[in-house]
């Protein structure tokens, strides 16, 4: 099941990062955001890593910088 959101996205099949749609999604079933750090290295775009956990999975997906990661990382450090 794990596979699924890892799979390569957008226009290029190297591109394995998401949108922070991905995120909402995966929060609306079930996965709870433990973590939103800025991705280490340079690239074109400002990309996240955003710890998840659900049961006993956890995965650290790599997100493209937009507003709905922003305002998820801006929730979490206020808790």
């Amino acid at each position: 099941m794990l596979d699924w959101y890892l799979q390569p996205r957008h226009w290029s099949p190297c591109q394995t990062y998401a949108t922070g749609d991905v995120v909402m999604n995966m929060i609306s079933q079930g996965w709870r955001v433990t973590s939103v750090q800025a991705a280490p290295g340079q690239s074109r775009a400002k990309l996240h890593v955003v710890n998840l956990s659900r049961d006993d999975d956890n995965l650290d997906l790599l997100v493209l910088d937009g507003p709905a990661i922003r305002g998820i990382a801006m929730k979490i450090t206020a808790l």
